[in-house]
């Protein structure tokens, strides 16, 4: 009666109509929901690609895809092999400068002479006499070793150059293809989910908020409360960062602990950045946060997990795709040194996706809340936060 009377007084005071002012219920977000993803689901079927446009564009992205870790492996190798022979010159180079500081001090190969005619005896004359042929001919070899591996490098650079030339085309070439692929579609993301994916999520989310006692009837801000992580110390101006307060990483990490990015954000073309290491390779969260919800055993995408976060009073969802296993589950806090599950994509079980990797995706806002589709959401750039993550087709040995 009291709460009744003072909501009466500040609406009279504050010239506010109070029947305009309702909150809204769980059972009404509910239906507000379903009719949000059903629109969402139509405006994509108006825009989406013929299912043969659409395996020709997988086919040729996935050969991209092949050809560009195949030329990120020649390069490594190159960059060794390059790295050997300067250690082999360097080495060399020393060891000629050594034996002409001896020629010259000894006045000239006549000492070759001198050490062969001072000896003893006869078998000890053809045992001299041989060690300075060794000598002599050691010295032509290791000159002839030098200019070998001298002109060797100059190849391999030449061949280093072509290399990272033609890994940038390809780069390049893929990149093209998807933002031709986004003007004939919404988006040809290897991570849209259908419109049963996501009803699924949001029934899950339901199910979380009311496993946590929230009512049909009940506010909907005082269900999500209840769902609220731990707030995240500190901005993402760089990676890292200490842990405090029970495991509240100041920082944002890499979700994985070493590998590589093999495709960066490009907005709507591709609202993800893409990072591999092997297949089975353990995924961590990036920051403090709770799992809102998990997608199982999707055809395209395996197993997803979504992490809501809580980063100075604004909500942000990050997303794990291609997941081989999940080790969490919905209603979770984590942290950054929570393994979620293991790096999957591997296209025996994972249909949209031509090779091992992570799709790693950031977005402002709670998902199923604040936006439901990932491919309209509000999606941001993850290097936002993962400041230390390397250039695209660049690796990384830590988080």
């Amino acid at each position: 009666m009291k709460k009744g009377l003072i909501y009466l007084g500040l609406c009279i005071l504050l010239v506010i109509p109070c029947n305009t002012i309702k909150a809204e219920t769980l059972d009404e977000y509910i239906a507000k929901a379903e009719k949000a993803l059903k629109s969402s689901q139509a405006t994509k079927q108006q825009k989406q690609m013929t299912e043969e446009e659409k395996k020709k564009a997988l086919a040729e992205k996935e050969e991209i895809t092949k050809t560009i870790e195949q030329t990120q492996t020649d390069i490594t190798n190159l960059e060794t092999d390059i790295k050997n022979l300067e250690a082999s010159i360097e080495n060399k180079n020393k060891e000629i400068k050594e034996i002409l500081k001896f020629v010259q001090i000894t006045s000239g190969e006549s000492v070759y002479l001198e050490y062969a005619f001072g000896a003893s005896s006869f078998t000890d004359f053809i045992y001299r006499v041989s060690v300075a042929e060794q000598l002599s001919s050691y010295n032509d070899d290791l000159i002839t070793g030098y200019n070998q591996d001298i002109k060797s490098l100059e190849q391999k650079q030449k061949d280093l150059a072509a290399k990272e030339l033609q890994l940038k085309e390809q780069q390049q070439k893929l990149n093209e293809l998807i933002k031709k692929l986004s003007k004939e579609i919404e988006e040809l993301n290897d991570t849209a989910q259908s419109y049963d994916a996501e009803y699924k999520n949001l029934m899950n989310y339901v199910n979380l908020l009311k496993s946590k006692g929230c009512k049909g009837y009940e506010d909907m801000a005082a269900c999500e409360a209840r769902m609220t992580p731990p707030a995240v110390n500190g901005g993402g101006s760089s990676g890292g960062g200490s842990v405090t307060g029970g495991g509240n990483a100041k920082g944002f990490y890499i979700p994985l602990t070493n590998g590589r990015v093999t495709q960066n954000y490009y907005g709507k073309s591709h609202n993800a950045i893409d990072i591999t290491n092997y297949e089975g390779a353990p995924v961590y969260a990036i920051t403090t946060g709770t799992v809102i919800t998990i997608s199982r055993n999707q055809s395209c995408g395996k197993n997803i997990v979504y992490i809501l976060h809580n980063v100075g009073g604004q909500m942000y969802t990050t997303v794990y795709y291609h997941l081989k296993t999940v080790n969490v589950s919905a209603g979770q806090t984590v942290y950054y040194t929570t393994q979620i599950g293991t790096q999957g994509g591997n296209p025996s079980y994972d249909s949209c996706t031509s090779g091992s990797h992570l799709d790693f995706k950031l977005f402002k806002g709670r998902y199923l809340k604040d936006f439901f589709s990932l491919t309209n959401g509000p999606h941001m750039d993850p290097r936002i936060w993962l400041t230390q993550l390397p250039a695209e087709g660049k690796r990384f040995t830590s988080r």
